[in-house]
C-alpha cells in the first residue's frame, strides 16, 4: 500500500542555515512509499523508533533497488520509492537552506545512479554524531538553545557539503534491508523444497545477482551457505526431539535424499546425523546413579 508522507511534526526551529526538526510517522507493519523532495536535506530515524529499508529511484532506474539506512539524504527534486517495516518511527532531520543547498549541488549537476544510492544509506560518523547532538538539543526542554542548533544546523551543511564533494559516482550501497532479510528467513522457516536463488530474489524484489552481493554484504556467507546452515540448524532441533526417523528429518529440512543429507550434516558439525542423535539422547537422558 502506498502511505501518506506527511509527518507529525514534533519541534521545529528555524535558523539562518535552514531547519532542524524532530518528526514521527505512525504507519502500518509493513509500508510502500514514494516521495519526492524540493529540499536538500539529511535525516537519520532513532531507535528504538528506526527503520531501514530497499528503495530504488524511480525515475532512473526502478529495477535497481539497493539499501536505504537509517542516515540518508534526499536529492532535491529526484523522486524515491521504498519499501520498510512500518510502525512507529522518528525521524531528525536538517533542512538546508536553499542558497547552501544550491551551492552544496552545484558540483554534482546532473548525479548518478550510483551516486544518489549511495545517499540512501550514509556511513559518516561525523554526521551521525551531529544529528545525535541535533536531538538531543532539540529535545532539550530545560534550557534549549537556539544558538546552539544554529552551530550544529551549520556543521551539519559543511560536513555534508564534503560528502557530497567526495563521494565517488558509483558508491552505491549494496546489502539487504531488514524486511528482505526477514523475508528469506520465513521462507527457510516455512519448511518444503530448498528455495532458489530466484525464488528469494523475487521475494526481496530484486535480480539474483543483487541478491548474491547484497546478501553477503550483510552476512558475510553465500546465500547457498546460509541456506545450508539454516537447514542443518533445523535438522538439529528435529533430530534432538527423537520424533522423526533421520529420512523424515532429511525431507522436513529440504534434502530430498538422506544420503545428501547425511553429507551436508557431516560437512556442516563433523558427524553424522545418526551420532548427533544419539549424543543428544545421552545427554537428555543421563544414566541414574543407584
Amino acid at each position: 500500500m502506498t502511505t501518506d508522507f506527511t509527518p507529525f511534526v514534533l519541534q521545529s526551529v528555524s535558523v539562518p542555515a535552514g531547519r532542524a526538526e524532530l518528526v514521527e510517522w505512525h504507519w502500518p507493519n509493513m509500508i510502500d512509499f514514494a516521495h519526492r523532495e524540493d529540499d536538500l536535506m539529511i535525516e537519520m530515524s532513532l531507535p528504538p523508533m528506526a527503520a531501514d529499508g530497499s528503495a530504488c529511484l524511480p525515475e532512473i532506474d526502478p529495477d535497481k533497488r539497493c539499501f536505504m539506512g537509517t542516515l540518508f539524504v534526499r536529492w532535491p527534486g529526484v523522486a524515491v520509492s521504498g519499501r520498510s517495516e512500518g510502525g512507529h518511527i522518528r525521524v531528525v532531520r536538517c533542512v538546508i537552506a536553499t542558497d547552501r543547498a544550491r551551492a552544496i549541488t552545484a558540483s554534482r549537476n546532473k548525479p548518478s545512479l550510483g551516486f544518489l544510492q549511495s545517499l540512501l544509506a550514509i556511513r559518516s560518523e561525523t554526521l551521525r554524531s551531529l544529528m545525535r547532538l541535533l536531538h538531543r538539543e532539540l529535545t532539550n526542554a530545560a534550557d534549549r538553545s537556539d544558538d546552539a542548533i544554529s552551530a550544529l544546523v551549520n556543521l551539519v551543511s559543511l560536513e555534508l557539503a564534503r560528502l557530497v564533494a567526495r563521494e565517488p559516482e558509483d558508491a552505491a550501497p549494496g546489502r539487504l534491508a531488514a524486511w528482505q532479510f526477514r523475508k528469506i528467513r520465513e521462507r527457510l522457516a516455512h519448511g518444503g523444497p530448498t528455495p532458489t536463488a530466484a525464488e528469494l530474489a523475487t521475494l526481496c524484489g530484486i535480480s539474483p545477482r543483487h541478491l548474491h552481493r547484497q546478501f553477503q554484504a550483510l552476512t558475510g556467507k553465500t546465500v547457498a551457505d546460509y541456506i545450508e546452515t539454516s537447514r542443518i540448524e533445523e535438522a538439529k532441533r528435529l533430530l534432538m526431539l527423537g520424533e522423526q526417523p533421520i529420512k523424515a528429518v532429511a525431507l522436513a529440512c529440504g534434502f530430498a535424499y538422506a544420503n545428501s543429507f547425511a553429507r551436508a550434516f557431516r560437512r556442516s558439525t563433523g558427524i553424522s546425523p545418526r551420532s548427533f542423535r544419539q549424543r543428544a539422547s545421552s545427554y537428555r537422558d543421563p544414566p541414574r546413579l543407584i
